[in-house]
């Protein structure tokens, strides 16, 4: 049963993956004009002959396309369909994962003693929150999932670490940019609560009670709005210079909304998104890994690619839309530790001013082609109070914000002209996109985003944005002289309000530096060094003390042997090959011995 399901797995998501790349509706047709012209050879030779040169042609046209779509098209993707289902791994042990890079014996043994060091602390630490910690994880299955490490470290580590150091924390109470835990440990929050907390605690707090205020006043009052609901899309429509809007419950709902009227309006399937791109947990547009229904109509392209461009031209007719997410211009992609080895990252303002030169490529070739450009702007205001269209300089068809725009309440909007955002055909009555939500006036909602909205475009909030920026450029070069002081093999790199680690140094070990972050005193997301983020509410003074918590992690990290500089590479072969064999045997087997009773044969 297990093989017959990998089997099916593989191939429904195979096949999927496989339609948007090899457009299997021109096989058909291919095929179609193939048969006909040989099923009409002897009975009408006239219209066979027309059939062939058809097929000839449509064959030409085909294999032009399948050329472009080829060179421009990120594959992984599709050979992930089919691997994923089948490969089998086994976790290191305990004394493996000190040992997997060659290291000698007495770097083992630093590392041993490292490890079990921080351990220790940890449960000491903790004590108290234990039993909370092991009840979410028996019993909250995303968080179970989110502190599995998947987003910053391999699986084969997964198991040893998850047993020793349990990321989950418990917080009591915030205090300015402190995160308090349940047992009285304070830390610098790196998290920005996945991009929600952009204005920091003190300040989306008073956001929040805005909020509570008008719900207080009106209750769950949906479907009739409030004016305060008028008051946010005139501000959103100056802001953003748009003319009209649609509320949603969070960023992923508001990229499935603005994606659906893409093609509405144009009647076209394909949705096209960029290499490494994160548009939430839609199966309809997410990449690889985590996605069980791999979508046949979306084509993932290659990212800053000319190729890219020349098949927006190739395939225009089938292209409903292209998505970017602009804060990706910030180059962090490479910053990951989830991969066995380790990439160079070149982010900062020169990866910006690249990405700004592709936008507006992006942005020539989309207005040639007559196809919807969608700025997936969750990570609203992170950019600045005008987003990435004021940073780039480049305006998108349709504008998709989230994350902070709700003052801490789960909210996601989609902006755009009318020509795009109306739900109706008007002269078609039976032509509807019926995208809509019970939430999307949610007076609690509302409330907190009009505070939000009111505060962006105030003097104060200019100030509060330009003095961050200043900041952080100022932060930037000041905390990489005191890793380069420290002989360090780490530096950061950041603009406003994102950052993150790129590591100099080749190292399987870099995802353990997150634990060792969160020893000194720091919060980060799950995705760990990757993608950290500082809010409005960041002074010099949280800045020096990041600072200072990134040299004594750095330091700690150095002398427990994990940035040992004769480090191999670590093959995949001896983790995988042999328990997939092994897995697929016993699967082989089971399904024998179940025919066997079937027929009656015996065991």
């Amino acid at each position: 049963q297990g093989r017959r399901l990998c089997a099916s797995a593989a191939k429904g998501r195979h096949d999927c993956a496989a339609m948007a790349i090899f457009m299997e509706g021109r096989l058909k047709t291919i095929a179609a004009l193939y048969i006909g012209s040989w099923l009409l050879g002897s009975r009408s030779p006239t219209v066979s002959l027309l059939l062939q040169m058809g097929f000839g042609l449509y064959l030409g046209w085909y294999v032009l396309l399948l050329f472009y779509t080829l060179r421009a098209s990120v594959l992984a993707p599709f050979f992930w369909d089919f691997i994923s289902p089948l490969v089998v791994n086994r976790a290191v042990s305990r004394e493996e994962l000190f040992r997997v890079d060659g290291a000698p014996e007495d770097v083992v043994k630093q590392r041993e003693a490292g490890f079990a060091r921080l351990e220790k602390s940890w449960k000491e630490k903790w004590a108290g929150a234990a039993e909370t910690r092991n009840y979410l994880r028996k019993h909250f299955s995303d968080l179970r999932f989110k502190a599995s490490g998947f987003e910053s470290m391999y699986p084969l580590w997964q198991k040893v670490v998850n047993e020793a150091l349990d990321p989950i924390a418990v917080v009591d109470h915030t205090d300015g940019m402190d995160i308090v835990d349940t047992s009285g440990e304070r830390f610098l929050d790196a998290s920005g609560a996945y991009g929600v907390n952009l204005f920091g605690y003190t300040k989306t707090k008073e956001f929040l009670k805005k909020g509570e205020e008008l719900a207080s006043t009106v209750g769950p009052c949906l479907g009739i709005m409030h004016p305060v609901v008028a008051d946010n899309i005139e501000m959103l429509l100056k802001i953003f210079k748009k003319e009209e809007v649609s509320f949603h419950m969070s960023g992923t709902e508001a990229v499935m909304s603005a994606v659906y009227q893409a093609r509405f309006h144009t009647r076209r399937r394909l949705t096209v998104v960029f290499q490494g791109s994160y548009h939430g947990w839609w199966d309809g547009v997410m990449q690889g890994a985590g996605n069980s229904r791999f979508a046949s109509d979306c084509l993932i392209l290659k990212d800053q690619c000319d190729e890219s461009l020349a098949l927006l031209d190739w395939r225009r007719n089938e292209i409903a839309s292209v998505i970017v997410n602009p804060i990706n211009g910030f180059g962090w992609k490479n910053a990951s530790t989830s991969k066995l080895s380790t990439s160079d990252c070149h982010a900062g303002t020169a990866a910006i001013d690249k990405f700004r030169n592709w936008l507006m490529r992006i942005r020539q070739a989309c207005t040639k082609f007559d196809i919807p450009l969608i700025f997936d702007e969750t990570w609203a205001f992170h950019l600045g109070a005008g987003g990435a269209q004021e940073l780039y300089g480049v305006e998108p068809d349709l504008l998709v914000l989230g994350k902070s725009i709700g003052g801490g309440h789960a909210a996601g909007a989609v902006l755009g002209p009318s020509r795009l955002m109306e739900r109706r055909d008007p002269m078609r009555p039976m032509r509807v996109n019926f995208v809509v939500g019970t939430f999307k006036g949610n007076p609690i909602s509302m409330g907190a985003m009009n505070a939000v909205l009111k505060y962006v475009t105030t003097p104060e909030a200019k100030k509060s944005f330009d003095g961050l920026r200043d900041r952080v450029e100022k932060w930037v070069g000041t905390c990489n002289k005191a890793l380069e002081k420290h002989d360090l093999p780490i530096r950061v790199a950041a603009h406003r309000t994102t950052w993150c680690i790129c590591y100099q140094q080749h190292c399987a070990y870099n995802f353990l530096f997150m634990y060792y972050l969160r020893e000194a005193g720091l919060v980060t997301a799950w995705v760990g060094t990757a993608k950290m983020l500082f809010t409005l509410e960041f002074s010099d003074d949280h800045l020096k003390r990041l600072t200072d918590i990134l040299v004594k992690a750095g330091k700690d990290f150095k002398a427990d042997g994990w940035w040992w500089p004769g480090g191999k590479p670590i093959s995949l072969l001896p983790y995988t090959l042999g328990p997939t064999i092994q897995y697929h045997a016993d699967a082989w087997k089971r399904e024998l011995l179940e025919w066997k009773g079937r027929l009656g044969l015996g065991s």
